[in-house]
């Protein structure tokens, strides 16, 4: 059940309902649209400052929509939004932003959200901020609430660690699969971790991290594994950095080159 509040209510009200037949443009002042669930519940609301009206779409300027999930309110704005009439999907362009109500917070340029798939997704560029983790990147996919989500390419990961407040860096060409609530993120291709005690290069690397206490438990890499501290250059396989014991073990014939330190910036990229 639709309920529309606006200068032309009654209008836009058989616009709606007619979805097909076509009609001469309208502008609407103050837009509100919601669905309303069979139990009576909010399931969603878009709201915005003007709205001019098409046969298959609705043009919003200053577009605010609220998404009701069962335990979450997501808030998304943006500068102008096409909301389709026929499934109800959103296309936002322009100062997107995107927030729960737990603080996790998402940035882009465009963003379409599909209702039907409850799924947002981009080709953008993108930051996102859940708990202490930021993330920077070119495309994104993920579900509405953010839980899982894939960052396309030249991807970022900062997080500082509550305790000893020192920042891990990782970096890779992309793809990113992370998925919040495994607390799993799994870097591919270039991947680059850098520590204040220092550097690890691989072309894969899985990053395990407690959700709760918001730090890293574990980073996996594996494939032409390198890694830069101080005077030491080490190579393997497969390394395995466990940050309770800040030990690392390594796999697959590894080697260790200690070099003056005069000499050590012709080996490190």
């Amino acid at each position: 059940m639709f309920f529309v509040k606006a200068k032309f209510a009654f209008l836009f009200s058989i616009l709606i309902s007619a979805g097909t037949v076509c009609f001469a443009q309208q502008k609407i002042s103050d837009f509100y649209l919601s669905n309303v669930k069979e139990n009576g519940t909010k399931d969603w609301e878009v709201e915005g400052k003007e709205a001019y009206i098409y046969d298959k779409h609705v043009d919003i300027d200053e577009m605010k929509a609220n998404y009701f999930a069962p335990d979450d309110t997501i808030v998304i704005t943006s500068d102008r939004a096409r909301l389709d009439k026929e499934n109800m999907d959103v296309h936002l362009q322009d100062n997107v932003n995107v927030v729960n109500k737990e603080g996790a917070t998402l940035k882009t340029e465009s963003l379409d959200w599909s209702r039907s798939k409850d799924s947002i997704k981009t080709e953008d560029w993108v930051t996102t901020q859940k708990d202490d983790m930021q993330i920077k990147g070119k495309g994104m996919f993920a579900d509405t609430k953010m839980r899982k989500a894939d960052f396309k390419q030249d991807v970022e990961v900062m997080m500082p660690d509550e305790e000893t407040k020192e920042v891990t860096t990782i970096t890779c060409s992309g793809p990113l699969e992370i998925e919040y609530a495994l607390g799993t993120a799994i870097f591919i291709d270039e991947v680059v971790v850098t520590h204040p005690q220092g550097k690890l290069f691989s072309d894969k690397a899985t990053l395990y991290f407690d959700t709760d206490e918001k730090k890293i438990k574990q980073i996996i890499s594996e494939g032409n594994v390198k890694i830069v501290r101080d005077d030491n250059v080490t190579f393997a396989q497969k390394a395995t950095y466990n940050t309770a014991t800040q030990k690392v073990i390594l796999e697959g014939r590894p080697r260790l080159i200690y070099f003056p330190e005069d000499k050590q910036d012709s080996f490190i990229p």
